[in-house]
């Protein structure tokens, strides 16, 4: 093997624009392989499997989200906002995360419905704490409080990564606060949860209730989103 094409570690995660414990991980789950060189062992990957695993999952569709993540994704329909919370949390259970649904019970059936179709056990996560269904508080103090018990909760249990995904539009917090006061929460959260807990966070909204200035702010309060760019309109 031409050792020009191997890379290391630091290199491959640049590469994908994620972390290196996401690297890890893969490699330890076999999902992405990699060579051990040297006396430390270290890891190297081919640019041919790292190039594949991108067409294979154009534009970081499909890859796992790095720890810390917090993005956003726009829907337009209910389908849309389904499908991609389907994407997300599927992909979650998959790696073993505990996943808190934040939506109105309504939402909730309609995500589950389809989410039960990639997971018949669907039921069985739930009742096992492993899917946590929620709905947002009706100030941004209170929801901060929530995150700060249940996350903490759910480490202490031994849940090693966690995911939340938010239908932030069709929250309380949303309907009862102004549009400045909802990207302050996203601060917040960012601030008080992204960097305390191995989270991984979806906060979805309606492109049809914000306007251009609001759409562009939501993007701005949520930096990861090019870097894992979730199918943002559905039909």
């Amino acid at each position: 093997m031409d050792a020009t094409e191997l890379l290391d570690i630091k290199q491959a995660a640049a590469l994908l624009h994620v972390s290196e414990t996401s690297l890890r991980r893969w490699t330890n789950a076999g999902r992405l392989r990699s060579f051990r060189v040297g006396g430390r062992r270290e890891r190297r990957f081919r640019r041919a499997d790292l190039l594949a695993l991108l067409e294979e999952h154009p534009a970081g569709g499909g890859i796992p989200f790095a720890s810390g993540t917090h993005a956003c994704a726009l829907y337009t329909s209910d389908l849309a906002r389904a499908e991609q919370a389907v994407e997300f949390l599927a992909d979650g259970l998959h790696e073993g995360s505990v996943c808190f649904v934040v939506a109105t019970p309504a939402v909730r059936r309609r995500i589950f419905a389809r989410l039960e179709r990639r997971r018949p056990g669907l039921q069985g996560d739930i009742a096992a704490g492993r899917v946590v269904p929620s709905q947002y508080a009706g100030t941004a103090a209170a929801q901060l409080e929530f995150w700060d018990t249940q996350l903490s909760a759910a480490i202490r249990a031994g849940a090693r990564s966690l995911r939340v995904l938010g239908d932030v539009s069709g929250g309380r917090l949303a309907r009862t606060a102004a549009f400045s006061q909802v990207l302050e929460y996203e601060v917040d959260y960012h601030r008080l949860v992204v960097r305390r807990f191995p989270v991984v966070t979806l906060c979805q909204y309606d492109a049809g209730a914000l306007s251009g200035l609001d759409a562009s702010q939501v993007l701005q309060h949520h930096g990861d989103t090019l870097r894992y760019p979730v199918e943002r309109v559905v039909r």
